[in-house]
């Protein structure tokens, strides 16, 4: 909530000062239903930006953004779930620009064309969807880190291998992370449940080589996996602990030579 208020507080500071709009908006489509309106300021150092025709959260909702530049182009950027995100980037041409969006949570950018006409009416609807939204908090609360869903996600991947490990090794073997030690700034910069079901993912494939291996490792039931900044693999009783490091290299060929001197 502290984080919300926090974003909240930012956004609204933009209100401080009155946007200065060009007159005409860029108008952009798809040709399949995905519109975008841009609004830039007069000194095109930020836009508000709408896009509308897509099935994700930010449909709708117009963002005030920078124009900033983007590997070799630039783009109109935002912040979504806690970081800087590109919304539509802008590559220049011998006959102006070409435009692509780009949702969140999709890998390929969508190309959009220009219309043929643009409609100066748009500009002040813009601002005035752009200030009402700003009051109802939402553009803070898409900012905002969202933490269950990105916990949900990395979850998943443990359950996935967990289940795996029963269909290939048809032995039970738990791999357990304490979430509440995993911070919002590891969650979000680092794919948690693929780094801890490394170990469970090596014996599906030890599985699969050798059905012998299978009775090397059936006195384990239990995974302990601990996001840390050392590799480390230890066996207690029944118990692997496995101290994953993200920035160690060789992961899957360590834990394989652990695997097969157990």
């Amino acid at each position: 909530m502290k984080k919300i208020f926090f974003i909240a507080c930012v956004l609204l500071s933009s209100k401080s000062f009155a946007l200065e709009l060009a007159k005409y908006p860029i108008e952009l489509s798809s040709g399949e239903g995905v519109n975008v309106v841009i609004a830039p300021t007069t000194d095109k150092k930020q836009a508000l930006v709408k896009v509308t025709g897509i099935n994700h959260e930010i449909d709708g909702i117009t963002f005030l953004t920078d124009y900033k530049p983007h590997g070799s182009n630039n783009a109109y950027k935002y912040i979504y779930d806690g970081s800087e995100r590109s919304l539509v980037s802008v590559s220049e041409g011998y006959r102006c620009c070409t435009y692509t969006l780009y949702i969140p949570e999709t890998r390929d950018g969508t190309y959009l064309g220009n219309k043929e006409e643009s409609n100066p009416a748009l500009v002040a609807e813009l601002k005035a969807q752009y200030e009402q939204q700003l009051n109802e908090g939402v553009q803070a609360k898409l900012a905002n880190f969202n933490r269950e869903k990105h916990l949900a996600y990395q979850q998943e991947k443990i359950t996935t291998a967990n289940s795996d490990i029963d269909k290939q090794c048809g032995l039970k073997i738990e791999t357990t992370v304490d979430w509440k030690t995993i911070d919002d700034k590891t969650l979000q910069a680092y794919a948690v449940g693929s780094f801890c079901s490394q170990v469970a993912n090596e014996m599906i494939s030890m599985c699969k080589k050798d059905e012998n291996f299978k009775s090397d490792i059936a006195h384990i039931n239990t995974i302990e996996c601990q996001f840390t900044d050392q590799l480390k693999l230890r066996q207690n009783s029944k118990t692997l602990t496995f101290k994953t490091a993200p920035k160690a290299p060789n992961q899957s060929q360590f834990i394989q030579s652990y695997l097969l001197n157990l």
